[in-house]
């Protein structure tokens, strides 16, 4: 992928993300409190097994 296309691609993703935002502002705090959560589960798990491993 050229320079070019990267940063068409960039701005087509930030300005559909700024378009979901202002028309969807509720399914996107959903969103992101539901990665927020995998992503916390995720690590929490990740910490278990290390203490796990090292214990």
């Amino acid at each position: 992928m050229t320079a070019g296309t990267k940063k068409v691609v960039t701005w087509l993703v930030i300005a559909f993300v700024a378009f979901y935002l202002i028309t969807n502002p509720d399914n996107a705090a959903g969103a992101v409190r539901g990665a927020g959560s995998f992503l916390s589960t995720g690590f929490e798990s990740v910490i278990r097994f290390l203490t796990s491993v090292f214990a």
